[in-house]
C-alpha cells in the first residue's frame, strides 16, 4: 500500500540510489533499422528563427529493439537552405510513411513502420558524449545497404598484397649488403691465385662488432 506523502515534496516511498539502475544513454551502432514513430511535436528553437520538427524513432527488431532514436527536421527558417533541405526531408518522411494527402498535424506520421538511417554525432567542442541522429528514411520494404561488420574486420586483418612478408624484406635487404661486403672486400689473388699478405682485406670495425658472442 502506498502511503500518503506529508507534503508537496515528500516522496510516497523511499528511494534507494543504491539498488536503483539509471539510464543507459550510450549509442546504437551506424546501421540501418526497422523503426517506427512513437512521438511527434513541433516547436520553435531557443533562437525563435522558424519552426521545427521533433520525431521520436523507436527501434522495433533486432539485437536493439526497443531502443530510441531522435530526428529533428527544420520546417521553417530564416535560412533558404535549412528550409530547402528540412522541406526535402519532409519529403522523404512522407513517402516512407505513405502519406500523400496534404499534411496539418504530425500525428499522421506516428507508428507507421519505416527503414532508418542511424548514423552518430560528434560534439566537435568535445563537450557533450557522442548522440544517434536518423539521417535518412525509407518505406519499410525498401532495399538497403546494410554495414558489413565482419567483412570488413576481416579485411582489415589480411596483409596487403602488394606490402612485402617480414621474410621477403630481410632477404631482400641482406642480397644487397653480402653483395656490397663482397665488393669492398675485392678479389685481389693474383694469377697465380698467391695473395700478398699486406694486400689481404682486413674487417671493418662493423663487421667486428656484429661477430656473434658465445658466452
Amino acid at each position: 500500500m502506498t502511503n500518503i506523502p506529508e507534503s508537496e515534496t515528500a516522496l510516497p516511498e523511499t528511494f534507494d540510489p543504491q539498488t536503483q539502475e539509471g539510464s543507459k544513454f550510450d549509442t546504437v551502432p551506424v546501421d540501418w533499422y526497422k523503426a517506427q514513430i512513437t512521438d511527434a511535436s513541433v516547436s520553435q528553437p531557443q533562437s525563435g528563427d522558424g519552426w521545427g520538427i521533433h520525431l521520436s524513432w523507436q527501434i522495433t527488431e533486432g539485437e536493439y529493439e526497443g531502443r530510441y532514436v531522435f530526428q529533428r527536421i527544420t520546417f521553417i527558417h530564416s535560412s533558404i537552405e535549412a528550409t530547402t533541405i528540412g522541406r526535402r526531408q519532409f519529403k522523404d518522411l512522407c513517402v516512407a510513411t505513405g502519406i500523400d494527402e496534404q499534411v496539418t498535424d504530425v500525428a499522421v506520421f506516428k507508428f507507421n513502420p519505416c527503414q532508418i538511417r542511424v548514423g552518430i554525432e560528434q560534439d566537435k567542442r568535445g563537450i557533450y558524449a557522442d548522440k544517434n541522429r536518423v539521417s535518412r528514411v525509407l518505406q519499410i520494404d525498401a532495399p538497403v545497404k546494410r554495414v558489413a561488420k565482419t567483412a570488413k574486420a576481416a579485411k582489415a586483418t589480411q596483409p596487403s598484397a602488394s606490402a612485402p612478408s617480414p621474410t621477403t624484406a630481410v632477404s631482400a635487404t641482406a642480397a644487397p649488403a653480402a653483395k656490397s661486403a663482397s665488393n669492398a672486400v675485392g678479389d685481389t689473388s693474383g694469377a697465380n691465385g698467391n695473395v700478398p699478405p699486406w694486400r689481404k682485406a682486413k674487417p671493418s670495425p662493423s663487421a667486428a662488432l656484429d661477430d656473434e658472442i658465445t658466452y
